[in-house]
């Protein structure tokens, strides 16, 4: 162990491997290297190596790692299911703590709550759910763990309609403060952690190792339509007029609108509208509001695909499909200014270098949201996802992007910190909460974790 620099006796580092359930391995360690790159699904290069990587099994071993990170002034760092676009938990000189392991779930059917590990998936929680009528939502890729999703906020299946956050579900989590303490967090007990949690992201001063969720009843009816529009008919079309309407309807929030440009085809844009009803006719009834709506703007629209979803399964593979790479960077905004902004990513998009890189533009609502850390609002999202398999390419991707999102941030309401730029933009971290709340984490993270054992992404 001399040669690992945590300052600690070999006698130390033994005493504390032993005392896990599960295991550790130093970067001196044979399996190092195997594990590291088990480590994320984002294949670039990060370059970014911690001493240590802890695969927890209990809550035991989250408390023992968090103590022994303070004891040794390590930065400890959390991985749940490695989907971190920029792979924040790999940070140099640190300790990598890995909860996907914890993937227990335990559901009060008569409640409607479901107690999860940080490490479940959507697709794991909706296996348990959906037979006992229930669903949640949970993030659009199946193999997501909902730990990260969650803490950043969570822009979920149906999440319009069920609590406009996916976050906003959690009724309860159980935490490891970094003095070690398992403390349970809610509305009426250590409600300030519980207020952090809801919306902390990668900048969380705790380790979750339960989060409680209020479960919805699963929809009787998904369909989703899929559609071809000309790009340059989508200002004609009026988007804030078109959405205008359906902010009014009592159905809104159960159709989530989609508008997809893709570099392959700049001329033309696909939408997407999943309706989630109680029966085949109010679905029906779902899908005509977008599609008498936007006919009336006499745009030139044609359907490619309709399909009833049977289960959250397929919207999971539907999603998944469009991954057709191995190396990834995102940005986003949200915005009320939406031709403004739709008008510099008809600009952009020409020169974008990733082929099957996408922006996505998602119609949000009027939003009024509970007290949480999560404030970012607008009524509509937009993020690009870049995707490409060649390393020489890393360079132009990251250039285009943060060239394509410095023209677009002045139109800009917040950001999703789940799929902002936190390499190239840490330092603006803030700007995914509005100030009063993102002051108010500044300060309780201050509080709860002073010596900052857990790493901060931001420069406040």
């Amino acid at each position: 162990m001399t040669e690992l620099s945590l300052n600690c006796s070999a006698d130390d580092y033994r005493i504390f491997s032993c005392q896990m359930t599960g295991k550790v391995r130093s970067r001196y360690h044979a399996e190092y290297a195997g594990w590291y790159r088990q480590t994320t699904w984002n294949r670039r290069d990060f370059h970014r190596f911690p001493e240590l990587i802890v695969r927890a099994e209990c809550r035991n071993d989250i408390a023992a790692t968090v103590n022994f990170a303070r004891k040794y002034g390590k930065k400890l760092c959390i991985r749940a299911g490695g989907h971190s676009y920029a792979g924040s938990f790999l940070q140099n000189d640190s300790i990598l703590l890995d909860i996907s392991a914890l993937n227990d779930i335990e559901v009060d059917r008569q409640n409607g709550i479901a107690r999860i590990g940080p490490g479940v998936t959507g697709r794991q929680l909706m296996a348990q759910l959906a037979p006992l009528g229930l669903a949640f939502p949970t993030g659009h890729g199946g193999d997501v763990a909902l730990s990260g999703f969650l803490l950043g906020g969570g822009l979920g299946i149906n999440a319009g309609a069920w609590g406009q956050m996916s976050v906003f579900n959690v009724v309860a989590v159980d935490v490891v403060t970094a003095d070690g303490q398992c403390l349970h967090a809610s509305a009426t007990e250590n409600a300030e952690l519980w207020w952090a949690a809801r919306g902390a992201g990668p900048n969380a001063f705790f380790v979750v190792s339960h989060f409680y969720l209020q479960c919805w009843p699963h929809p009787e009816m998904m369909t989703s339509h899929l559609y071809s529009v000309p790009q340059a008919a989508l200002p004609q079309a009026a988007l804030p007029l078109l959405f205008e309407m359906l902010d009014s309807h009592e159905w809104d929030r159960r159709l989530q609108i989609m508008v997809i440009l893709s570099g392959e085809n700049p001329d033309q844009a696909i939408v997407n509208t999943l309706a989630f009803a109680d029966s085949r006719r109010q679905a029906d009834e779902l899908q005509a509001l977008f599609t008498q709506r936007i006919q009336g703007f006499h745009v030139d629209i044609r359907c490619l695909a309709a399909e009833q979803m049977p289960d959250f399964e397929a919207i999971y593979r539907q999603n998944e499909q469009a991954l057709v790479c191995s190396r990834f960077r995102t940005d986003n905004l949200f915005t009320d200014r939406i031709l403004d902004a739709y008008a510099v990513l008809r600009e952009q998009l020409p020169g974008q270098p990733a082929p099957h890189g996408m922006s996505m533009i998602v119609w949000r609502g009027r939003q009024q949201l509970p007290d949480a850390a999560y404030s970012a609002t607008g009524r509509y999202f937009i993020s690009t996802y870049l995707q490409w398999d060649d390393a020489g390419d890393d360079e132009r991707n990251r250039q285009w992007l943060k060239q394509c999102y410095d023209q677009l941030t002045p139109y800009a309401s917040g950001h999703y910190i789940n799929e902002f730029d936190l390499e190239g933009r840490a330092a603006s971290i803030g700007r995914c909460y509005n100030e009063a709340n993102w002051q108010r984490f500044v300060a309780l993270r201050e509080q709860y974790d002073p010596h900052a054992l857990f790493p901060r992404l931001n420069n406040g």
